[in-house]
């Protein structure tokens, strides 16, 4: 059973009677974003919105080691790019799988995708931004105690940021 909660809500006041007309849902390939997405789907066919299943490679980092000979930690530039774009790759495939099954779920509804490559919880803000979406719809990963005090979370930052309502599913 999911759980759903509407937090930090900054809505417009608009006098049409379907305020939900976009939806944006940010997909990372886990269990609590697939959840979100079948919610999405309802939501949208409830209003006849348009969904916008959006995919952020995030960028690549690596722990900083040192050589014990040279004390110089030294990558390929040629290994770093494969790297981004196997993983790029992945983050394309997930976004393809999650439309082909929104479509075969609600085959009548108007679904659409992006990419993107940055931060996370930067890159969602800014395609709500410039998408003018009405309602985010994401999942939670709840990462909880000490790992989201220090790390914070890609599903707070987009609360705390997004010009439109988020709904989290949990």
């Amino acid at each position: 059973m999911s759980q759903v909660l509407l937090r930090r809500q900054k809505t417009r006041i608009a006098g049409e009677p379907n305020l939900i007309k976009r939806i944006l849902v940010p997909l990372d390939g886990s269990e609590p974003a697939d959840v979100a997405l079948h919610f999405a789907l309802d939501l949208a066919e409830k209003y006849s919105a348009e969904i916008v299943l959006l995919s952020v490679v995030p960028p690549v980092t690596l722990p900083m080691v040192a050589s014990p000979v040279t004390g110089i930690l030294h990558i390929p530039p040629v290994a770093m790019g494969a790297y981004q774009k196997e993983l790029r790759d992945n983050y394309e495939e997930m976004l393809l799988e999650s439309l082909q099954k929104a479509k075969q779920n609600k085959p009548d509804l108007k679904v659409s995708t992006m990419i993107a490559e940055g931060r996370p919880s930067d890159k969602i803000v800014e395609a709500a931004k410039e998408g003018n979406f009405d309602i985010i719809v994401m999942g939670s990963r709840g990462l909880g105690g000490i790992k989201e005090f220090l790390l914070g979370s890609v599903t707070d930052r987009v609360a705390d940021e997004a010009p439109c309502p988020v709904l989290i599913v949990k």
